[in-house]
């Protein structure tokens, strides 16, 4: 049980990690219907898909990846349309893995599921878990804490199936062995170059062939586009010193503290459940709970009522034990039950979508604020902090009023004493380093209102807290320059393209020529050629470059006295790779196999989870749909 509370309270802070490094603003769902109908993006064994869970989380991955390509990261390289295939995919796994684990029997219970949530570093403050950080952060992703303990019931589940085939792969000794001696494998290796400028002299271009060159790919000889800006810059640490809070606003900030320590109230109960399933009725789990509750009213021991009859897995060993618990942590009709007691007291039966449900409330922890006075310093900061920012905002709406108006941004800065800075001129690349290296500004700068229109920007707020306008001083479009300045550049380009074509063309005819069986020296004196030879060369043999050497080691055995080869491009060139003596190793494992061993372990579980992931797919019903129409039936 150790082992799995450690993996699933892994699964669900990684989760929230990955969730929560891109906050972003939930589409309400109607905004995906038309006409009142639902959109289907798949069924799997007849359970829907819908449209606006694959969005959510094709925005969702689309920020974290914008996010990890950095301050300069251009969104418009992104493949969407493979992001949501890839998206769409991992929901029908998830759901095939959903449906499996549940047929299998894995069950998570609502004590344990609780429990880890209170444990997940993201919903807690100073190591205890906070309701107001809990409900901030499901807010962020779309979720609620009514909702959101049932999802991560059934995420749980299928994490233990999950769990049970990635610790199910294994190597053997005799495959390490095999392993080690492939990896002390020695190889003959001949490398010979062909190069493209060999054949330079003997190509020829003519001015029809750079004319139908020139016009096929105008994109190439055609100059950036580039625009220069000019933008001021308001930073929100220039008001902290004007930030005066009166004495009201820190009686305010701390009456706001208090009721968020009332609103952090937690109680701690016990229950007992009574599951109404396919073998248990409504009317038979409710009369066995009336019984239960007579006999706690007269007096009995409510642990050990819970140990007999409590049919939670999670809590019965505990006496129905559920720990401290915030308001909402619970399913809403348990929670209005629990926080409607008084300590010691005891529900009446509770009914939820889990059966029926016996609480006794023992205890009510609340937090009590510290005094005013003691709180003074940390609410003069909190307080200062929060009327720069207001004075901070103040002064964006103006100036985002003022730049409205303004033909550019030179009577705003001088109105506002803001410094008035100007650019060099920029391409859609933007600058290699600050402000203008940032996305947002390129992509405000070369918008159609600012690029076309003539208009001023309106604030752009950055990442590190500023806020930045703008204004384009001087575009120059993009230009396609004239045949006749280019023209020696492009017939130096297809000269060389011609003379790569060659080179290939010579060190195929020299590779299927050794395929074919001819000798080293034959094939090098026909194609005038000069072998370089690496004897007995190891799989870490230094090479001029790595992919020699992969390319030598993925060629097949060579018949005795023959050789076996293939090329690869080298820059301009090519270069013709022979191997003509393979060299068995011999197995040298040393106190390194376990390591080893769990490594190709690991790596085997892996590639056997892809497999049984793949097996539910081809042996299910599940249909892909297009955006309009059904595309697939597997």
């Amino acid at each position: 049980m150790e082992a799995f509370r450690d993996m699933v309270k892994g699964w669900l802070g990684k989760t929230l990690l990955v969730i929560l490094v891109v906050p972003f603003a939930i589409v309400g769902l109607e905004s995906y219907f038309a006409g009142g109908g639902k959109v289907v993006a798949a069924k799997v064994n007849g359970k829907e898909i819908l449209e606006p869970e694959v969005e959510q989380l094709v925005e969702r991955q689309r920020q974290q990846l914008i996010a990890q390509m950095g301050p300069n990261a251009d969104a418009s390289k992104l493949d969407v349309q493979r992001l949501r295939k890839d998206v769409l995919n991992g929901l029908i796994s998830k759901e095939l893995l959903a449906q499996q684990a549940k047929q299998d029997g894995y069950l998570v219970s609502d004590a344990t599921v609780y429990k880890l949530i209170r444990e997940v570093p993201a919903f807690q403050d100073n190591g205890k878990f906070s309701q107001a950080r809990y409900e901030q952060m499901l807010m962020q992703i779309g979720e609620s804490p009514a909702s959101y303990p049932a999802k991560a019931k059934q995420e749980l589940a299928y994490s233990m199936l999950i769990a049970g085939l990635s610790q199910s792969g294994f190597t053997t000794s005799t495959e390490m062995a095999r392993l080690s001696a492939l990896d002390n494998q020695k190889r003959d290796i001949h490398l010979a170059t062909v190069p493209a400028a060999r054949y330079l002299g003997e190509i020829k271009v003519g001015d029809d062939e750079i004319k139908k060159f020139y016009d096929s790919n105008a994109p190439l000889f055609t100059t950036q586009e580039t625009a220069t800006l000019e933008y001021f810059t308001l930073k929100r640490e220039d008001f902290i010193a004007a930030a005066q809070p009166t004495e009201d606003d820190l009686k305010a900030l701390y009456e706001e503290k208090v009721k968020s320590l009332a609103s952090n109230e937690q109680r701690q109960a016990q229950h007992i459940l009574i599951t109404v399933d396919t073998k248990t009725k409504d009317a038979d789990a409710l009369k066995k709970i009336q019984d239960i509750e007579k006999r706690a009213r007269a007096g009995e021991d409510f642990a050990k009522l819970a140990k007999e009859f409590s049919q939670d897995p999670g809590s019965v060993a505990n006496g129905g034990d559920l720990g401290l618990a915030n308001r909402g942590q619970f399913v809403p009709e348990f929670d209005k039950s629990l926080f409607s007691l008084k300590e010691g007291e005891i529900s009446e039966p509770v009914k939820t979508q889990y059966g029926y449900h016996l609480i006794k409330l023992n205890k009510v922890q609340t937090e009590q604020a510290s005094s005013f006075a003691a709180l003074r310093p940390e609410l003069e900061k909190e307080a200062k902090a929060a009327k720069a920012e207001e004075l901070f905002a103040d002064q964006i709406d103006k100036l985002d009023a003022a730049v409205y108006e303004a033909s550019d941004l030179k009577e705003p800065a001088e109105k506002f004493k803001l410094a008035l800075n100007t650019s060099e001129a920029l391409t859609r690349k933007g600058a290699a380093a600050g402000l203008l290296a940032d996305r947002k500004v390129l992509d405000t700068a070369f918008s159609d209102d600012l690029l076309h229109e003539g208009k001023n920007s309106q604030g752009l707020h950055m990442a590190d807290g500023s806020v930045v306008w703008l204004h384009v001083k001087e575009h120059a479009p993009a230009k396609l320059l004239p045949l006749a300045q280019i023209a020696p550049d492009v017939r130096n380009q297809l000269l060389l393209d011609k003379a790569r074509e060659k080179a290939k063309s010579v060190a195929e005819a020299a590779s299927k020529a050794l395929n074919e069986g001819k000798s080293l020296a034959e094939v090098a004196a026909a194609n005038n050629l000069s072998w370089q030879d690496f004897l007995e060369a190891g799989r870490r043999t230094q090479l001029q470059l790595p992919e020699l050497l992969q390319t030598a080691y993925r060629l097949p055995r060579p018949a005795a006295g023959k050789a076996s080869a293939d090329i690869l491009a080298v820059g301009p060139s090519y270069a013709v790779v022979a191997v003509s003596r393979v060299v068995d190793g011999a197995s040298t494992l040393g106190p390194e196999v376990d390591q080893m061993r769990n490594v190709l372990g690991e790596n085997r579980s892996q590639q056997e989870f892809t497999d049984y992931v793949r097996s539910l797919r081809e042996s299910h019903k599940v249909k892909v749909y297009e955006r309009k129409k059904e595309s697939t039936e597997e």
